[in-house]
């Protein structure tokens, strides 16, 4: 909807409406283009005011509370929206009370296990125009900003379904996530963040995949309402 649309909706002055829109847009609530505003994805996932959002996240619950109760450590649903990953659901097991609540926030794509499982399913036309050639934001001196470095990670999570990170967004904070893949493409990614040493995030990788794939079933089974989500 226009200012001017909402503006007859609402009664309210269009520099009011302004304000706040803009304001609500800063947030990741709303969505601006040339055919005015629109609600966003994270609205939808704070609010499960999407049908198909909240079918993935029922289908998924039963996999990411096992998750946390086998591995201990937080659990992370997310969807791809715009160039950030939007975390739609998430489990914690009580262990890890030092790991930050992430639920409904957005996380870069780079430099997070959740972002790169979600990354190795972008099409390579639209990877060039997200990576670009110049380097990436470090978050931590552990960053992987090289994009062609971040390239070939992502051909390995294409080639054994798991992405790994470790205190590269957050120093301290590490995480294992698998895209969860219908039909050759990924809808959304499943990650268990933690601290850890390299050696435990292998360990987890079977676990990760493995919740990632019985979400992938439940959705293929649900199809086709279920796996288009808000951008």
């Amino acid at each position: 909807m226009t200012l001017t649309e909402l503006a007859a909706r609402t009664g309210l002055p269009k520099t009011t409406l302004h304000r706040v829109c803009w304001k609500l847009e800063e947030l990741g609530l709303l969505n601006h283009s040339t055919a005015g505003f629109e609600v966003a994805a994270r609205l939808f996932a704070l609010g499960s005011m999407n049908p198909r959002l909240r079918r993935l996240r029922v289908i998924a619950m039963p996999y990411l509370h096992a998750l946390a109760a086998e591995s201990g450590w937080v659990v992370n649903l997310a969807i791809l929206s715009g160039d950030r990953a939007l975390i739609v659901e998430e489990v914690s097991s009580g262990q890890m009370p030092q790991i930050a609540r992430m639920g409904g926030t957005s996380m870069p794509l780079h430099a997070t296990a959740i972002g790169k499982a979600l990354l190795s399913g972008i099409p390579e036309d639209e990877l060039d125009a997200l990576l670009g050639e110049e380097p990436l934001h470090p978050f931590t001196g552990r960053t992987v900003v090289r994009p062609n470095l971040l390239r070939e990670q992502l051909a390995a999570i294409r080639a054994c379904g798991v992405a790994f990170s470790h205190e590269e967004w957050r120093m301290g904070t590490s995480g294992v996530a698998s895209p969860v893949v219908v039909e050759d493409e990924v809808h959304a990614s499943v990650a268990l963040v933690g601290i850890s040493d390299a050696g435990t995030l292998r360990r987890l990788a079977d676990p990760v995949r493995r919740a990632a794939d019985g979400v992938a079933h439940g959705l293929a089974d649900a199809r086709p309402a279920a796996v288009a989500w808000p951008g």
